[in-house]
């Protein structure tokens, strides 16, 4: 991506040194980071929208297409424990993209998926069971699922890598630009 700016020190970690992809940790010194890309609003109107349900963005990025906001999963308030509320975020206009890469540490789930127009929420499913979607429409990214052996009868469920192949996934169906830790 073109314009990035960090407002955490990213210069201790490559994708290489921590697990090789950015979904096991997009921020160093940051647990439970939510990875944002968006389009259809402009930066300082997400920026508004997270500061209103208490999120401070710690990098972010602009591109032709996408733009990218990376913050705590959590409020700043020690007991904001919500979930961020992206229809909310987006009611405006606009689409997110959201991959909450770690939804609760403590308990090991792995990474999930959310996408909202408009405010709405489209599509979303944990990584865990990418088989089961939720929103206006569960089944979005149902057949590049399938394509990519993730989901289906001849899902490859006993590969190290399924997050990772989860993740691009996504990033190819929405044409995602390319996530490139310093």
């Amino acid at each position: 991506m073109t314009d990035a700016r960090h407002t955490t020190d990213t210069t201790d970690m490559t994708q290489a040194e921590d697990t090789g992809h950015w979904i096991h940790r997009p921020l160093p010194h940051h647990d439970e980071v939510n990875v944002v890309f968006f389009r259809g609003m402009s930066l300082d109107a997400l920026t508004r929208e997270l500061l209103a349900v208490q999120r401070i963005p710690l990098a972010y990025a602009k591109d032709t297409g996408w733009g990218l906001v990376m913050h705590d999963m959590f409020g700043w308030n020690s007991d904001d424990y919500d979930l961020t509320h992206y229809g909310q975020v987006c009611r405006g206009g606009g689409e997110l993209v959201v991959i909450v890469t770690e939804p609760c540490l403590a308990k090991a789930h792995g990474p999930a998926f959310e996408y909202y127009r408009d405010g709405r929420l489209v599509s979303g499913f944990s990584f865990e069971t990418p088989y089961y979607g939720v929103g206006d429409e569960p089944d979005l990214l149902a057949s590049a699922l399938t394509a990519a052996r993730l989901i289906g009868p001849h899902a490859e469920l006993d590969r190290d890598d399924q997050e990772e192949r989860i993740a691009r996934v996504i990033s190819d169906f929405f044409a995602l630009p390319d996530l490139e830790l310093p």
